[in-house]
């Protein structure tokens, strides 16, 4: 397997620009472009792309799963309908990659700006294309990206559009189930997240029974008072992660330590506590959370985070292809794979660590939201009634369901999968931990179909 999977990405990254610069690709296409992902060009590219491998899909499971995504994105034409969130800034994040990530050539920034300032006026165009069949941004979304853009004065015609034409007109409703075909698109978006199926209604259940018994657990003195105490905490769980977990659970160990960086203070508002950002391989924390931090649940946090880079380093030192570490893109492996390391932080307790309890609580209410019509106020009052001290935290994370249904579910199903993998590993006696977390690895983050073949045939 992997053969025509391979061709695929090449043939991916041809054309999209932003795929082959995240993929290390450094060239004119890529440095000098933003694709237009929204243009009926790029639709019709994927297309041939879909029509050129379909013959090999039941040859390569993870080709097959590419393909089916590709079909139904332009079945039901779901370029109309997550368009943009509340989540993640789409424009301050490209800004604020223009200054960090690319080169500082004007030619590549006149360029790509030019080609961005297109995809956004293809967006406007789909916005308004979305109107007369009511498929529209919620207003609460709408209304918090409309603030976060106000201050952007090369995006100035955005804002009026959103401001006075589009808002008006946005539903006060929250999830996709509200949506014609959104309960389809939801159970599409499930599959391809988690590369296993699995139906909303068992999943919602799982997380009720999952968060029945958790509570959790207080300590004194656990909060931060500073930003600057908060980073210096962070500083030694990284530390604390190289020093003593890689050693315990690898045989490979990266001959850097793993180190943070802040996140811009202009992208606080629309950032997540912490996150790892492949495209440059680096781990971002975000100090506007300090205050709803703690020092108990810090170290999961952070062995969280760590373990996402110490995933590609891997990949990289023992020289996947790339396709293997930049093609396969199986969340719940990905995502799952980092919070399942977190059950070896010391003094781990499934039922009341706090980030396993926010991983199982997004089971609930991202289905809640998107499959059930769970409005927001009842989404808040479920992640306050076990996360009373994060509520910020926790309105950004109702955001986040909004924005991109189905992306947080993949932490606790990805988790179960791979200590369900690792058990019947042990149990058969096919090596130690160590061995199991190489061959978890070693093939790049695929499908779990796959996985289990890799792990048990």
């Amino acid at each position: 397997m992997g053969i025509y999977f391979k061709q695929f990405y090449e043939d991916n990254i041809k054309i999209n620009s932003q795929f082959g610069f995240y993929a290390g690709i450094r060239n004119k296409r890529t440095l000098s472009h933003f694709t237009n992902v929204l243009s009926k060009e790029y639709q019709n590219k994927l297309y041939k792309l879909y029509l050129k491998y379909k013959k090999f899909a039941d040859q390569d499971i993870e080709l097959k799963q590419n393909l089916d995504l590709i079909y139904k994105r332009i079945l039901y034409n779901f370029d109309l309908y997550l368009i943009f969130g509340s989540y993640d800034n789409e424009i301050r994040f490209f800004l604020d990659k223009n200054k960090s990530d690319y080169p500082k050539e004007s030619t590549h920034f006149i360029s790509r700006m030019i080609d961005f300032h297109s995809y956004i006026k293809t967006m406007i165009k789909k916005l308004k294309e979305g109107l007369p069949l009511n498929i529209t941004v919620p207003y609460i979304v709408c209304s918090k990206f409309l603030k976060d853009i106000k201050s952007l004065k090369d995006f100035n015609y955005l804002y009026k559009f959103i401001k006075k034409y589009y808002l008006p007109k946005c539903r006060k409703t929250i999830g996709l189930c509200h949506l014609k075909n959104g309960k389809i698109l939801y159970k599409l978006l499930i599959n391809n997240t988690l590369g296993i199926k699995k139906s909303p209604e068992n999943i919602h259940k799982l997380g009720l029974k999952l968060i029945k018994d958790c509570k959790l657990q207080k300590y004194p003195n656990d909060n931060y008072k500073t930003r600057e105490e908060f980073l210096d905490d962070c500083k030694k769980a990284v530390k604390y992660v190289y020093d003593e977990i890689i050693d315990k659970y690898f045989y490979y160990k990266p001959d850097k330590e793993f180190e943070i960086n802040v996140v811009p203070k202009e992208l606080e508002s629309s950032s997540a506590l912490a996150y790892y950002d492949p495209g440059n391989n680096k781990i971002f924390i975000n100090l506007n959370f300090y205050k709803e931090s703690t020092k108990s649940s810090l170290y999961s946090l952070f062995i969280h985070e760590c373990m996402h880079q110490y995933h590609f380093n891997y990949m990289k030192h023992y020289k996947l292809e790339k396709y293997q570490i930049f093609g396969y893109e199986n969340l719940a492996f990905i995502e799952g794979f980092a919070h399942y390391m977190e059950i070896y932080v010391p003094n781990y307790n499934d039922n009341t660590n706090e980030y396993t309890i926010l991983r199982k609580l997004r089971l609930v209410v991202d289905t809640g939201i998107n499959y059930y019509g769970w409005n927001f106020d009842k989404a808040l009052k479920l992640m306050n009634k076990y996360l009373s001290h994060r509520e910020k935290d926790n309105i950004n994370e109702i955001h986040r369901y909004i924005s991109i249904p189905t992306q947080a579910l993949c932490y606790t199903m990805g988790k179960y999968e791979i200590i369900k993998l690792r058990d019947r590993f042990l149990k058969e006696k096919r090596g130690d931990i160590k061995d199991f977390h190489h061959k978890l690895l070693i093939n790049g983050p695929v499908s779990f179909i796959y996985l289990k073949k890799i792990l048990f045939t």
